[in-house]
C-alpha cells in the first residue's frame, strides 16, 4: 500500500512540475508571425502533364495561444508555377487562406515542436495560351491540411523547417483539383 501511494504521490508532483514549467514559457511566445518559403507539389495527374505539378510557395502565418500549448492561427500564401507543354504555355496559381489549429511542445530548451490542422478557402486559377491565344479558368475551393513543423528557437526569433498536406475540392465544371504537399523552412518572430 504504501508503494502504490509512493507511486501516485510521485506521478503527482511530476505532472504537476511538468504543467507548472509549460505554463511559465509558451514553445512559441504567445504570439508569433513567421515567413515559409516552400517546394510545393501538386498531386494531380492533369496538373503533371500540364507541366505545372511544382513550384516555390511563399507564405505569411500568425499564431497567438489559446490554451496552454495550442495555438490558432492564419496563413496566406502563393504559388504560381508555369509550364510548357506539348498544347502551350501553361500557368497555374494558388492562393490558400488557412485557419490552423496547432499543438506545440519543446522537445528539448530551445526546439520546439508542432502538429496542426485546419480548414482552407482556396484560389486557383489555370490558363493556357499559345498561337496567339488564351484561355484560362479560375474558382474558389474548400479544402483542409496538415502539417507538422519544428523549430530553433534563438531569443525572440525562430527558425525552422515544416512539411504540409493540403487537399481542395475539384475546380468547378472540370476534372482537377489542387491537392499538393509542401516541404520548406520558416523564419518567424515570437511575442
Amino acid at each position: 500500500m504504501k508503494k502504490v501511494l509512493f507511486l501516485l504521490l510521485f506521478v503527482v508532483f511530476l505532472t504537476a512540475s511538468t504543467a507548472v514549467y509549460a505554463a511559465e514559457k509558451a514553445p512559441l511566445g504567445n504570439s508569433n508571425i513567421a515567413v515559409k518559403l516552400d517546394y510545393i507539389k501538386f498531386t494531380d495527374d492533369n496538373l503533371k502533364d500540364a507541366d505545372v505539378d511544382t513550384g516555390l510557395y511563399v507564405g505569411l502565418e500568425g499564431y497567438t495561444t489559446i490554451m496552454q500549448n495550442l495555438y490558432l492561427g492564419l496563413e496566406v500564401g502563393y504559388a504560381n508555377p508555369e509550364g510548357d507543354a506539348f498544347f502551350g504555355n501553361t500557368e497555374l496559381t494558388l492562393v490558400p487562406i488557412e485557419l490552423n489549429l496547432k499543438y506545440s511542445a519543446e522537445a528539448a530548451p530551445s526546439l520546439a515542436f508542432d502538429l496542426g490542422a485546419g480548414i482552407s478557402y482556396n484560389y486557383g486559377e489555370f490558363e493556357v495560351s499559345g498561337g496567339g491565344s488564351s484561355d484560362s479558368v479560375d474558382d474558389w475551393m474548400l479544402g483542409g491540411q496538415f502539417f507538422a513543423d519544428i523549430n530553433y528557437k534563438i531569443d525572440n526569433f525562430f527558425i525552422g523547417i515544416n512539411g504540409k498536406y493540403q487537399i481542395t475540392e475539384d475546380f468547378k465544371d472540370y476534372e482537377f483539383d489542387l491537392n499538393n504537399w509542401r516541404v520548406g523552412g520558416q523564419i518567424g518572430l515570437m511575442f
